[in-house]
């Protein structure tokens, strides 16, 4: 009985994970792109420091959101 509990809690644990991983990494991928093309595109910022400065900021944001929601525990 205490398995059948035990392995329903893993399961909705996991989904809960999966869960906050797709959505994080689906808003971070979105952002990544507007601030590559906002940086290139409008601001004339060279390639290299653009995707440099937003995949570090974006490193540090999806790190930050995975503490919040309790990912990372």
């Amino acid at each position: 009985m205490f398995t059948k509990i035990k392995d329903c809690l893993l399961k909705n644990k996991t989904r809960k994970n999966f869960t906050i991983y797709t959505i994080v990494g689906a808003f971070i991928s979105l952002v990544n792109i507007i601030l590559v093309w906002l940086l290139i595109d409008i601001f004339h910022i060279s390639t290299l420091i653009s995707t440099t400065a937003v995949v570090g900021l974006l490193f540090i944001v999806k790190f930050i959101m995975y503490r919040k929601t309790g990912f990372t525990e």
